[in-house]
C-alpha cells in the first residue's frame, strides 16, 4: 500500500486522530504508512506543502479547495471534517450585534455564512481583512475590532479572557470543511486513502469514548501536547466523517464563483468521493 504524507500543524486539535492512530497503530493494522510532518504552531502559508506536492493530503475550509483547483493542483474531495470555527466577540459585547467589526481571513468562509446563517445573527457586520490569526486575536485586545473568527486553541485562549462566542458553525445545517487528496494519488491508490479515513473515524470515535481527564492524559502524555492545550481538549469531540455534501459543494462553489473568487465553475459528482468504507 502506498504510504501517505500529511503536512500539517499540530497546534491544530483536528489533527489529533491522525497523531493518535499513528501512536496506537491503526494506520499499521490496516497496512498504511503515514509520514506526519507537522509544525508546532501555525504557519499560514496557504497549503503551500500540499500544492507542490510535499504533501498528498490537505484538510481545511472548501474555499480553500477551490482556491488550489484555481492554482492549477488537480484535487478530489474524500471527506467532510470536524467543525471548530467560531466567532467569537469582545467582553463586554452585547447584542444586537447589528454593524459590529469582525476581524476575518480573506479566504475563509465567514463572508459566505453572512450571508446565510449569520444574516440575521450580525447584520451588516464590517469587515476587517486579518489573514493571521495572532494579529486578530490582539486586535481585539486592544479593541480595533469588536470580533473576530477563530478555530481552537485559538477560541479558548478568547474565552479564558472573558470574550465569548457568538456562533459556532456546529450550529449550522452546513458543513463547509474537508479533507482533500491529490487526484493523482486518489486514482492510483484508494486503497492507502481509504485506510487513511477508516483510521482517523475510529481514533476519533476512541477519543471521543474517553472521559474528560483521560482525554487530556491522552494528548499530554501520549501525544505530547503542553498540558494547557491538552486541558483545553478535554471535553472536544470528533464528529463523524461523511463524503462533503453535493448542495454544500455547489453552494461554497457558486457563491465564490459570483463573487469573482474563481473563474469558472466544477463538478461536484466528480469531484466528490467516497472514502469510508
Amino acid at each position: 500500500m502506498e504510504p501517505i504524507h500529511l503536512h500539517h500543524t499540530k497546534k491544530n486539535p483536528l489533527i489529533i486522530p491522525a497523531l493518535l492512530a499513528d501512536r496506537r497503530g491503526l494506520f499499521e493494522k490496516r497496512g498504511l504508512k503515514v509520514y506526519l510532518d507537522l509544525a508546532e504552531d501555525f504557519t499560514f502559508d496557504g497549503n503551500k506543502p500540499f500544492i507542490e506536492g510535499k504533501s498528498d493530503v490537505m484538510m481545511g475550509d472548501l474555499t480553500f479547495f477551490f482556491y488550489i483547483l484555481e492554482q492549477g493542483k488537480k484535487a478530489v474531495l474524500t471527506s467532510n471534517l470536524t467543525r471548530t470555527i467560531h466567532l467569537v466577540g469582545r467582553k463586554g459585547l452585547t447584542p444586537p450585534y447589528k454593524g459590529i467589526k469582525v476581524g476575518v481571513n480573506r479566504k475563509g468562509l465567514f463572508r459566505l455564512y453572512l450571508e446565510n446563517d449569520l444574516k440575521d445573527i450580525v447584520p451588516d457586520a464590517k469587515i476587517v481583512w486579518m489573514n493571521n490569526s495572532y494579529e486578530r486575536m490582539q486586535a481585539l485586545e486592544k479593541g480595533e475590532i469588536d470580533a473576530l473568527v477563530a478555530i481552537e486553541p485559538f477560541v479558548t485562549d478568547l474565552t479564558e479572557k472573558g470574550h465569548h462566542i457568538i456562533w459556532s458553525t456546529r450550529n449550522s445545517d452546513k458543513n463547509l470543511v474537508m479533507w482533500a487528496f491529490g487526484q493523482t494519488f486518489y486514482e492510483k491508490h484508494r486503497e492507502s486513502v481509504q485506510a487513511f479515513h477508516n483510521a482517523l473515524e475510529e481514533a476519533g470515535q476512541l477519543f471521543n469514548a474517553l472521559e474528560s481527564k483521560e482525554k487530556v492524559k491522552v494528548c499530554h502524555q501520549e501525544l505530547g501536547y503542553p498540558l494547557a492545550f491538552a486541558e483545553r481538549m478535554a471535553n472536544f469531540e470528533f464528529e463523524n466523517q461523511a463524503p462533503i455534501r453535493l448542495e454544500d459543494f455547489n453552494l461554497c462553489m457558486e457563491w465564490m464563483y459570483r463573487e469573482n473568487e474563481i473563474t469558472r465553475l466544477y463538478d461536484g459528482k466528480e469531484l466528490i468521493k467516497q472514502s469510508l468504507c
